[in-house]
């Protein structure tokens, strides 16, 4: 065990270079001579030989052909993992009071797709983007929510009318306005559950909040003490952060109750 924390650290220590990650960055797009990439860092091309031969002795690059270096297979592993650390740090004052701990570690180890999402600050906007996931959506929405914030119900209804197909997530305790029912019962929400156009399942709690449609997605992270916190959203039209939704939605999805239909 102690030898593989020192082979990890001695991994982290050849990263621990920004010119080093800019070089792995590169090589990852083409291959480069040392003089292109002096050129293009704008560094002497001794710092860029001293650097890519302790890229090389790494296995991180290689020499390849006409004296250009090429990134290995080892190296765009770690390069791709760059990308989880990027995200952590540049949010590192959001995850001081937000919790990410019941997510489960596979969906933990992907957080670096998250890293080309817009990271929506306060309610008001948070809660308009939701209701833009559900407006705009053209084949599909998927949800899983610890709310229902008014206004959504009318613009979800009206989007499955229209053929949308809707799978819910909905946590047992889940926090809902006074006259929900009634809206619910208006818009003809239980008649869409008993004709099969919505699926719902219910799950004990919910602690991250997920919205999707067929090209946009959301995440809605709980703070440190495990409640909804809508002042902040990271949402994306990326297609890896995207897959990452889907597959965290289907994941809940599985684990879920299917909930009893209503007559209303």
């Amino acid at each position: 065990m102690t030898d593989d924390f020192e082979n990890t650290a001695g991994y982290f220590l050849e990263l621990a270079s920004e010119q080093r990650l800019k070089i792995l960055h590169n090589l990852s797009i083409k291959s480069f001579g040392v003089t292109q990439l002096a050129t293009k860092l704008d560094v002497t091309a001794q710092e860029v030989h001293r650097n890519l031969d302790r890229l090389s002795k790494s296995n991180f690059t290689k020499k390849g052909m006409n004296d250009k270096y090429e990134i290995t297979t080892q190296g765009k592993i770690m390069l791709s993992q760059m990308s989880l650390v990027k995200f952590l740090t540049k949010n590192e004052k959001f995850f001081e009071n937000h919790n990410l701990q019941l997510i489960p570690s596979k969906f933990t180890k992907r957080l670096g797709v998250l890293g080309t999402s817009e990271h929506i600050r306060g309610v008001t906007k948070v809660l308009e983007k939701w209701t833009s996931i559900y407006k705009n959506a053209d084949s599909y929405i998927a949800d899983i929510v610890s709310e229902s914030p008014p206004g959504m119900i009318k613009p979800l209804v009206s989007r499955i009318q229209n053929g949308v197909e809707y799978r819910h997530i909905v946590s047992n305790n889940l926090i809902e306005p006074e006259n929900r029912e009634e809206i619910l019962k208006k818009t003809g929400y239980y008649k869409l559950v008993q004709k099969g156009k919505i699926q719902r399942k219910t799950t004990k709690t919910v602690s991250t909040i997920v919205l999707l449609n067929e090209k946009e997605s959301a995440v809605i992270f709980p703070s440190t003490t495990n409640e909804t916190d809508l002042k902040h959203m990271f949402y994306s039209k990326d297609s890896a952060f995207h897959e990452w939704c889907i597959d965290y939605f289907d994941y809940i999805w599985k684990k879920s109750k299917t909930m009893r239909t209503k007559s209303n």
